[in-house]
């Protein structure tokens, strides 16, 4: 492991409200009683068996066992739940376990809309639009309640999503009219081919991305694209309170650096037009043959990376990125000693979410 505080001791490391105590302690019960199964697999990358052992639990103090393929690199949940516990994890618990709320809002919304925004503009940036916006039809694998797919709406895109929590749907549904359904890219039929499929923070939640990348291939116009965003494990001194142990949980099947990201889409079909260690990166379809004999082992790169970080987190009172935060802390303090701090932020985001609608 990468050290004593990885062992399974049932602490978290994150500060829980009201809520996600009662939810940690119902997944604790279904781990108990089985109603949650786990399965062991070989490498998703390379097929390996070659594993070791980085944490016992996650961020929440959930038992977990996250190990790194030795013969690739690629960070991984193993054993992992089964799919169609993960099926009942998404609907039940996830959302309200992960956000610590009960029910989706107008705040929630927006952080995808901000997010729809930056996806959208590197996009452009990048050059990628092979069609006009107004030409162009965007589908998002794993939308949530759609806040992305509402501003390439904005822009003029035709839009259309999938995910497997009916509540998060049902509220972009009905409150922005969004065309969005329950169900995997497996289940999902198109009435054409997109021209972009965005994917963000979705795969490393995926149990068979094999499999995903063969039907977004399938789907996917000849010159599209598709954009792939994820938690970069290499970008942890700019994330995650420069901490590994943060970005662990049971959602999370996979962890991925650009290198062993790349090797897992580049064999299954795809080709890498753009990629960073954030990770943000712009895949289109291929006819080139890749194989397991290019793949580049990034297990000795990526160990190096984590034991660095486990010694520079204990010399740094805070993460040296926040210092770009603090004017914001500083103004969010100030409202609160006035005592108006909540109702700024109710009008905040309800402003910004009649925003959205325009």
């Amino acid at each position: 492991m990468l050290g004593k505080r990885y062992e399974n001791d049932g602490k978290p490391v994150l500060p829980l409200n009201s809520l996600q105590i009662e939810q940690k302690k119902q997944i604790e019960l279904k781990f108990a009683k089985d109603i949650y199964q786990f399965e062991s697999v070989p490498c998703a990358v390379c097929n390996s068996k070659d594993f070791e052992t980085l944490s016992q639990k996650d961020r929440y103090g959930l038992p977990i066992h996250i190990v790194i393929c030795r013969q690739c690199g690629l960070i991984q949940t193993n054993p992992r739940m089964t799919q169609e516990s993960y099926n009942d994890f998404y609907n039940y618990e996830y959302r309200k376990f992960y956000s610590g709320k009960e029910s989706p809002d107008d705040e929630f919304f927006y952080e995808q809309y901000r997010r729809g925004i930056k996806i959208y503009s590197f996009l452009e940036k990048k050059g990628v639009f092979s069609k006009p916006p107004s030409e162009s039809f965007v589908f998002e694998i794993g939308c949530g309640a759609g806040g992305i797919l509402q501003y390439f709406r904005k822009r003029g895109c035709r839009v259309q999503g999938i995910d497997l929590g009916e509540e998060y749907l049902a509220f972009g549904k009905e409150r922005y009219g969004l065309n969005l359904s329950v169900g995997t890219i497996a289940d999902t039929s198109l009435d054409q081919t997109p021209d972009i499929i965005i994917s963000s923070h979705i795969l490393e939640h995926i149990l068979s991305p094999k499999g995903e990348l063969a039907y977004i291939n399938r789907i996917l116009s000849p010159n599209g694209v598709i954009y792939i965003e994820v938690p970069g494990v290499k970008n942890l001194m700019n994330s995650y309170e420069m901490d590994f142990l943060r970005m662990l949980h049971h959602a999370h099947t996979y962890h991925f650096t650009l290198t062993t990201l790349r090797n897992l889409i580049e064999t299954n079909g795809f080709q890498m037009v753009y990629g960073d260690e954030i990770i943000r990166s712009i895949f289109k379809k291929t006819d080139l043959i890749f194989s397991n004999a290019i793949l580049k082992n990034d297990y000795e790169p990526a160990m190096v990376y984590l034991n660095k970080l486990e010694r520079l987190k204990d010399l740094f009172p805070f993460p040296p990125y926040r210092l770009k935060q603090l004017p914001e802390k500083i103004i969010i303090r100030i409202l609160k000693v006035f005592g108006v701090w909540r109702v700024a932020k109710r009008v905040y985001w309800k402003l910004k979410g009649e925003g959205c609608m325009k």
